[in-house]
Formats: structure tokens, C-alpha cells, sequence
């Protein structure tokens, strides 16, 4: 699992597998979004990543099998942020997509990796296309904000200041996204444009509700599925499906989004 070195000595963790046009998936653990990759890497090159806000100082030894040596992490300081660190988290993909022999690619996420692959997509000409899942998309982003701010009170709380930090620069991405409006560059874009959710998504039946409840994501992305599509988004529903199922049964998903992404000259 190949660990490559940002210009500022940053340490980051990324794993390729299959040949084809590129997808980059940012992932918060080294085996989040691995079986879809797997599933996926039949037609497509599928590289995986832990962006440096997901890593924080250094990633603990009971996160990396192989060794000290193989840790991802080292010298940033998240809680000096004032902005979010946008040029840094690009300069870490193109960094990533290099080691992996890849020049363009189609940018991906599930639920809290589609907001952070959505939140960069329009920042590098490098990604062609933008296909995320279990994330409304074009939804403000007043509860997601909500969210963080209480974790990160409550890592103060608890005396976890590493993990506040890390929300620190969460919630900075909240909101300046919600600053911003992106349909012109998401319209722009001119590979596969892909939004994929489950019908029971955040919905009372979710097995997710208890924790995510008032994400609504199912309803939020049929609010504007209309305009996704306007902008040129292929919207998958996927029939009875939540939170979790929507992500994990791979055999259903996996080949929904390799058909739409080659529909989408992918």
C-alpha cells in the first residue's frame, strides 16, 4: 500500500487497483470504498486516498497493519486554519493521482467523502467528471454545519483536541461552501456528472435514522433532482435502499454506476 510524500513532507496513504479511465475516490479509513473499487476496477483505474484532513498528525498504529513505516501523516496544523486549506487538499490529490499514473480522472465520494469530493471538484481542471452518492448535492449546508460544530464542542468537552481540530477544518468547509454556488462549474464539467442515493436515505426506516435523522437525504436530493439533471447529473435512485445499503450492496450498485459512467463517455 504505497505511502507518496506531498512537497511539505506530508505523508499520504493511497492504494490503485485495475487499468482504464480514472476514478479518485477520497476515503476516511484505508478500507472505506474498497469493495465498490474492486467491483469498479473491471473497466477503471479506482485509486483510493486518505486526504490529510482525514489523518491529522499521524495515523495510529491500529490503523496501519503493516508498521510504523507505512503510517500516513506528519507536520499540519489544522487548527491554525482560518480558511479552509483548498490549495493544500488539491495539491495532495494531484500529488496522489501522480504516484498513481493518472492525469485526468472522475472525482468520487459516498456520503461524507461526495461533500468533500464535491466541495474540490471545482478546483482542479484535472477532474472531468463528479460522481457522489448518499450526499444532496445542492442542498444548503446549514444542518451538515450543525453537525460538526456540535462534534467538535463536544471533543472540546471531552478533552480530545485533536479530533476538535479536525472539525475545526470541517466546519470551515461548510461554510464557505455554503458561500459559494457551484452550478456553473458542475455544468461545466465535461466527463460523467453522477448522484446516486437510496430511496430510504436518513428516512424513518434508515438504519442510520437515530444518528442522521434530520439529514432527510433521500427527500433533499429528490427536492433537486429536477435541477441535477438540468445541470447535466445522471440522478440514480435506488429502490428501498438506505444509508448504509446504498454504499454496501455492491452487487446493485456497482453496476448502475459503471453503465452510467459509460454512458457518460467514461
Amino acid at each position: 500500500m504505497p505511502i507518496t510524500t506531498a512537497d511539505d513532507g506530508f505523508k499520504l496513504w493511497h492504494e490503485t487497483t485495475g487499468d482504464g479511465p480514472a476514478l479518485v475516490f477520497p476515503a476516511r479509513l484505508r478500507g472505506e470504498f474498497a469493495t465498490l473499487a474492486a467491483a469498479l476496477s473491471d473497466r477503471y483505474r479506482v485509486v483510493r486516498y486518505k486526504p490529510r484532513r482525514l489523518v491529522g498528525l499521524m495515523e495510529s498504529e491500529n490503523d496501519v497493519a503493516a508498521g510504523p513505516e507505512d503510517r500516513a501523516g506528519g507536520p499540519w496544523d489544522a487548527a491554525s486554519c482560518t480558511r479552509y486549506p483548498t490549495d493544500t487538499e488539491i495539491s495532495d490529490l494531484h500529488t496522489v493521482a501522480n504516484a498513481a499514473d493518472v492525469d485526468d480522472f472522475v472525482l468520487a465520494g459516498y456520503s461524507g467523502m461526495a461533500a468533500m469530493a464535491g466541495f474540490l471538484v471545482p478546483f482542479t481542471d484535472r477532474a472531468k467528471g463528479l460522481m457522489v452518492g448518499g450526499f444532496p448535492l445542492l442542498a444548503d449546508c446549514a444542518y451538515w454545519l450543525g453537525c460538526v460544530e456540535g462534534a467538535r464542542s463536544a471533543f472540546l468537552l471531552t478533552g480530545e483536541q485533536a479530533k476538535a481540530d479536525g472539525h475545526h477544518v470541517d466546519r470551515l468547509l461548510y461554510r464557505e461552501w455554503d458561500e459559494r454556488d457551484d452550478r456553473a462549474a458542475l455544468a461545466a464539467l465535461a466527463g460523467p456528472k453522477i448522484l446516486w442515493y437510496g430511496s430510504r436515505d436518513c428516512e424513518p426506516e434508515c438504519r442510520m435514522y437515530d444518528y442522521t435523522g434530520g439529514a432527510a437525504i433521500a427527500r433533499r436530493v429528490a427536492e433537486h433532482a429536477d435541477e441535477l439533471r438540468t445541470l447535466g447529473f445522471e440522478v440514480i435512485e435506488l429502490d428501498d435502499q438506505d444509508h448504509i445499503s446504498a454504499l454496501a450492496t455492491t452487487d446493485l450498485v456497482a453496476p448502475r454506476l459503471s453503465a452510467a459512467l459509460a454512458e457518460g463517455g467514461w
